[in-house]
């Protein structure tokens, strides 16, 4: 009764059932996000691989900034004196946006995007953003991944 086990060809998954009220996890996502950006999935892993060489070893800060159909992204370490930035394009919906993410957990999400375009629906520098598969025939129909932004 407190126990579920799944089976898949030869392997076996157990895992304990918990009782109890559990939070409304949808009330954390956010539905009103005028912010909209669509661009090529590789093409942005790439900048922030490349960028978050340089960024601080405690913190892994990356900064967005997402304006004209431009993101620009940059990392800073001061106790090293090191500092990159790069620029790539994209289509971009609303006002301009400065926004910090963990350069780690960015990549993590847009490495299990699953398709060649990804969507930011971001509200303010506050909020959680929202990573999805652009592509309506994705595979990943049900996909949403949402990231806490950091202080910047």
């Amino acid at each position: 009764n407190k126990q579920a086990i799944f089976t898949f060809g030869n392997y076996k998954i157990a895992c304990t059932l918990i009782e109890g009220r559990f939070p409304n996890y949808n009330a954390v996502i956010p539905t009103n996000n005028p912010r909209k950006m669509v661009i090529n999935t590789k093409d942005l892993y790439n900048t922030i691989k490349r960028v978050s060489v340089v960024a601080n070893a405690a913190s892994k800060l990356i900064k967005l900034q997402i304006a004209n159909n431009t993101i620009e992204i940059s990392a800073q370490d001061n106790d090293y004196n090191m500092s990159g930035v790069e620029s790539t394009a994209c289509q971009y919906e609303g006002d301009p946006i400065s926004i910090g993410f963990k350069a780690p957990y960015v990549l993590e999400l847009l490495n299990n995007i699953g398709t060649e375009n990804t969507l930011l629906e971001l509200s303010d520098p506050t909020r959680p953003g929202l990573f999805l598969p652009y592509e309506a025939e994705s595979q990943n129909g049900d996909l949403l991944m949402l990231l806490m932004p950091m202080m910047i």
